[in-house]
């Protein structure tokens, strides 16, 4: 069976129990009754829940023309617990008492009214063991009752909770605690097996118990004021301890007023903003907006020209304008054409020369060839020289001729 993280992770009692005063924690139970469910409101009963029934008590049980108080109540069925069973045998004691019914049939008769299932049946079960429907035999079948619902070693169980493992809640002031204690201790006298009331904690060793458990800052205003768990009363007891209460409430009072006066004196600081680059900090800061392009710092989606057509004119570039990129990027271009057609000529005029000089044979003199050769390149030198003069500046011109008169 899978359970829930809640559950599984249930904190352990160490130091004090840090659940709230409406949602007493009860997940990790040490005891068969343990300080939360004595503290624990009691649960709302519904108008619309069939289960519920309703009980009249006299303020005079033996006048029948006393004023009446009604109370609501739940049957008892199948408790989960044993503090379920004892107060269910509270509420019907006090209708018996309250209606004046004294013989053992009748009491017997009400105990049915107020029982209902497994709770039921073994009141039944249990009085017809017992014998005839008596007063004294009805003590005896509740016993029976409370025995069958109660763990085992119930006495034992409830003990060693109270003197290990009892906690004061946080929230909860000493005066309810106390009182708390002592109606846990009444019930001890309650449980099997004995049933007597010298089965509770005795009043000395209670007193200590609470002292030994009770906060650091209570038992150190006890050591100040020298308290003696063994001579003191209760109502001493609660007295110092409310004391340390109104001194804890006071420190932490002016410890708050401090930390705020000294918020108040720290200088301020401007915090940095982080830059954000949200599409919202993009279209607030930009003036302009474009269907096309978003948020932008150029133009509107009435000027843009992607989605008005006109693509291939803001794709074309502007070439009136005689800047220096432009100059170098013509003057490149030309010499690379000046370029292949040198090596063009060059190669056709070194095949030839090679034909001249196979056709002429050995006896031809090799400057007669390249005097030839050099008259046609020269040329085709004059006739590029002029174009090439046009377009260059006047430093171009002036290394050009320096050039022809190195020649």
């Amino acid at each position: 069976m899978k359970h829930s993280k809640r559950e599984s992770s249930s904190r352990g009692h160490k130091g004090f129990s840090k659940s709230p005063k409406d949602n007493l924690s009860v997940n990790h139970r040490h005891g068969p009754i343990i300080i939360e469910d004595i503290l624990a409101r009691a649960t709302r009963l519904s108008k619309s829940d069939a289960v519920i029934r309703e009980m009249e008590v006299r303020t005079e049980p033996a006048n029948e023309a006393s004023p009446r108080i009604k109370r609501k109540f739940r049957p008892l069925d199948n408790p989960s617990s044993v503090i379920e069973v004892l107060r269910a045998i509270l509420v019907i004691k006090e209708g018996v008492a309250g209606n004046n019914v004294t013989t053992g049939p009748l009491q017997y008769q009400y105990w049915r009214t107020c029982l209902d299932g497994t709770a039921l049946s073994k009141f039944n079960e249990f009085a017809v063991q017992v014998g005839n429907e008596t007063t004294a035999h009805l003590v005896l079948v509740e016993r029976r009752l409370v025995t069958y619902f109660a763990p085992r070693e119930v006495l034992s169980q409830q003990a060693r909770y109270i003197r290990h493992y009892m906690r004061k809640p946080a929230g909860i002031s000493t005066r309810q605690y106390v009182s708390a204690v002592h109606v846990l201790n009444n019930m001890i006298g309650q449980l099997p097996p004995s049933f007597e009331a010298n089965q509770k904690i005795l009043e000395p060793d209670l007193m200590d118990i609470l002292v030994s458990k009770a906060p650091k800052t209570h038992r150190e205003l006890m050591v100040e004021q020298g308290f003696n768990p063994q001579t003191a009363s209760t109502d001493e007891f609660v007295e110092i301890c409310e004391r340390a209460e109104s001194k804890d409430a006071l420190q932490k009072s002016v410890k708050k007023s401090d930390d705020d006066d000294s918020e108040d004196e720290r200088p301020t600081r401007k915090t940095s903003k982080k830059h954000r680059t949200s599409e919202y900090t993009k279209a607030k800061k930009s003036p302009f907006y474009c269907k096309e392009h978003g948020p932008n710092t150029t133009h509107d989606s009435g000027d843009c020209k992607v989605i008005h057509g006109n693509k291939k004119d803001w794709k074309k570039k502007d070439t009136s304008s005689s800047d220096y990129k432009a100059k170098y990027k013509k003057k490149h271009r030309e010499l690379n054409l000046l370029q292949l057609e040198t090596k063009r000529e060059k190669a056709k005029w070194t095949k030839a020369y090679k034909k001249l000089t196979k056709s002429a044979g050995p006896d031809t003199s090799d400057s007669s060839s390249d005097g030839e050769v050099s008259k046609h390149s020269d040329s085709v030198r004059s006739k590029r020289e002029p174009d090439i003069n046009q377009d260059s500046s006047p430093s171009d011109r002036s290394s050009s001729a320096s050039d022809t008169d190195s020649e």
